[in-house]
């Protein structure tokens, strides 16, 4: 994939990406991601793969707790009072 933006050139996106320009502000981002590969990356070229076994064991319960936390903007309002008793 590429993206061109006048003389800003994207050749590759990856996980948890942005691209961002001019005055601005991102807030209360997250990224949660998990890969198993048995594999593993093979780099080359004329790359032959022949009659493998490929197993992955992967005994966790829970894969990847997602444990989120009060944003800064909520924290601030709540220091100022919202208006709520």
């Amino acid at each position: 994939m590429k993206i061109v933006f006048d003389s800003i050139s994207i050749n590759s996106i990856s996980q948890n990406s942005g691209v961002f320009t001019g005055s601005n502000i991102q807030l209360n981002w997250q990224s949660q991601t998990k890969e198993n590969s048995a594999l593993g990356t093979v780099i080359g070229d004329f790359n032959h793969l022949m009659n493998n076994i490929n197993v992955v064991y992967d005994n966790d319960l829970i894969d990847m707790p997602i444990i989120t936390e009060p944003s800064q903007m909520n924290q601030s309002n709540k220091k100022k009072g919202d208006g709520h008793h």
